[in-house]
């Protein structure tokens, strides 16, 4: 193999365009020599590989990316397992090109957004990828926008992504329709208290120096025994997150819910309520959380 290109590979994660290969000196019909002799492979029109380097998934995106353009970043489903979620694999190759045409290339899934702000991209082990908080937005537009939900979670959760941000990101795309429908499907995912409330309403509280103790058990003198979502326990003090909608839906959870709240403070706790959409203010809600502390470690009883 031609010395330069060789090195070029070893310094390119295996890659390298027919661009960049004239660059080095070569012409097309030295290129496709090499393609032929299986010094090197042709993994897209335009982009070639090193035969050494198996063609693995990352490699893919990567290749993908080359074959899209310059302005081309790895997005939706592809940027999602690129920033990693837990228990998803994705085996296509999914692009937003940031320009006004829409190159095909054959294996790949390409979107085109003249309007992808820049702060939505980043560059992410030498591959420009949509932020995580943009690629939640995009992939609500081709999946279940509960699942994107459930990763825009457990990205909080990992402190991955910040809450904060992936509101801004929302209000940045306007009427994204993935803007829309993970903005509505945030407010509404109701199924899962535990989630939200690690998602959102803990990492509000970790990001203000204030971390809360997750999912204390609670047994009281009368033998009841509750799960609370956040608690800080040295001061009795317990944080739930709540969805309206079940309450909407069944009396008997606004019931057992008020049950729970009246033996809680017999106990002598301090229960705080909030929603996903009070969240959305974390200066609220901190404020709040932090008042109550400071009251709470005043009181002679605590």
């Amino acid at each position: 193999m031609h010395p330069a290109v060789s090195s070029y590979l070893a310094a390119n994660y295996a890659l390298v365009t027919a661009g960049q290969l004239h660059t080095l000196g070569l012409t097309r019909r030295q290129i496709d020599g090499m393609v032929r002799r299986g010094e090197l492979v042709r993994t897209h029109h335009g982009v070639d590989r090193s035969p050494a380097v198996p063609l693995t998934s990352e490699l893919r995106s990567r290749a993908g990316v080359l074959a899209a353009g310059e302005r081309a970043v790895l997005s939706h489903r592809s940027a999602i397992a690129w920033h990693g979620a837990r228990r998803f694999r994705c085996d296509l190759v999914e692009i937003t090109n940031r320009a006004s045409s829409q190159p095909r290339r054959d294996g790949l899934v390409v979107h085109r957004s003249n309007g992808l702000d820049l702060r939505d991209v980043e560059r992410r082990r030498g591959l420009l990828v949509t932020t995580t908080a943009r690629s939640l937005i995009d992939v609500a537009t081709v999946v279940d926008p509960r699942l994107a939900t459930r990763w825009a979670q457990e990205w909080i959760a990992d402190r991955k992504l910040r809450i904060a941000d992936l509101h801004t990101a929302i209000d940045r795309a306007g009427n994204h329709r993935g803007a829309r429908l993970l903005g509505s499907s945030m407010e509404e995912l109701i199924d899962d208290v535990d989630s939200p409330a690690e998602a959102v309403l803990g990492a509000l509280l970790r990001e203000a120096g204030l971390p809360p103790e997750l999912h204390l058990l609670v047994t009281t003198q009368h033998g009841h025994t509750f799960e609370l979502d956040w608690a800080y326990p040295d001061v009795q003090v317990g944080l739930e997150l709540d969805g309206y909608g079940v309450h909407l839906r069944s009396a008997t959870a606004f019931d057992d819910d008020r049950w729970r709240r009246n033996e809680l403070t017999i106990a002598g706790w301090t229960i705080l309520n909030f929603t996903t959409r009070q969240c959305r203010r974390p200066g609220y809600v901190v404020d709040q959380v932090r008042r109550t502390l400071v009251v709470s470690r005043k009181s002679p009883e605590r």
